[in-house]
């Protein structure tokens, strides 16, 4: 099985990028599995609400020099 690896489903990245906020009309809220233990935290910051309600972050949005900041970190 080849290995994956999730990319910008970080805080930082969250927080980084609020002017991509919109509102998720129907948000999951169901435990979620396979999610590392810092993914797990900020999607519980999102189902329970913590930094508004029903927060979707657009990352399709998300500018390329963030992402690649990100591909060479590793």
């Amino acid at each position: 099985m080849p290995q994956v690896r999730s990319l910008l489903m970080d805080r930082e990245t969250l927080l980084a990028h609020r002017e991509h906020w919109t509102e998720e009309p129907d948000p999951v809220r169901h435990d979620l599995t396979g999610l590392t233990a810092e993914e797990a935290a900020v999607y519980d910051d999102l189902r329970f609400d913590r930094f508004r309600a029903k927060l979707r972050l657009e990352q399709e949005r998300i500018g390329w020099p963030w992402m690649l900041g990100h591909l060479q970190a590793g």
